[in-house]
């Protein structure tokens, strides 16, 4: 079977676009976060109250949401890179796994805790290795809407927060 063989420059032009909307996202999320900042300060002129406290924490979930969805974006940007790594980094746990269980036959009850906590290392990496299919989740239908919904809300937000920002500045 012939191994598969992929351009990185394809994937290099790709991952600086990604990289570049990513930001911007970013930056959308963070001017959200100061919008609801001064809302909050709107509202406490009044008094704060626990209903403007749910109003404020509503406020903040898009711009979270938001933030997910760029971690999620830049993971997957990531794969190509990880699934390279992969064949090398796969060996390195098996002998890992191969000199533990060599030390686990010759260890006495002291050194328990020593090899469980090898062997939890070395599992722990196989399960991240394992894991490449959870960024693939980020470009499902409803989670790019619910992203696509997020994003319209911070801008919606951010306005807010200007309008916010004007009316403690005049009053």
């Amino acid at each position: 079977m012939a191994p598969i063989t992929l351009s990185t420059a394809q994937f290099t032009s790709l991952d600086l676009a990604v990289r570049g909307l990513v930001r911007q996202l970013r930056r959308l999320a963070l001017a959200a976060v100061a919008a609801v900042a001064a809302i909050a300060l709107l509202l406490s002129r009044g008094g704060f109250d626990d209903a403007d406290l749910v109003f404020t924490l509503l406020l903040l979930a898009p711009p979270a949401f938001l933030f997910f969805f760029t971690r999620g974006i830049l993971g997957l940007v990531s794969l190509p890179d990880r699934l390279r790594r992969m064949p090398r980094e796969g060996q390195e746990r098996v002998t890992e796994l191969t000199r533990v269980a060599g030390d686990a036959r010759s260890a006495r009850l002291r050194n328990l805790p020593l090899l469980i906590w090898r062997l939890r290392g070395s599992i722990g990496s196989v399960r991240d290795l394992a894991g490449i299919a959870l960024p693939l989740r980020v470009v499902t239908p409803g989670f790019l809407g619910l992203a696509a919904l997020s994003a319209f809300v911070c801008l919606a937000i951010a306005c807010g927060g200007v309008i916010a920002l004007l009316v403690l500045l005049v009053g």
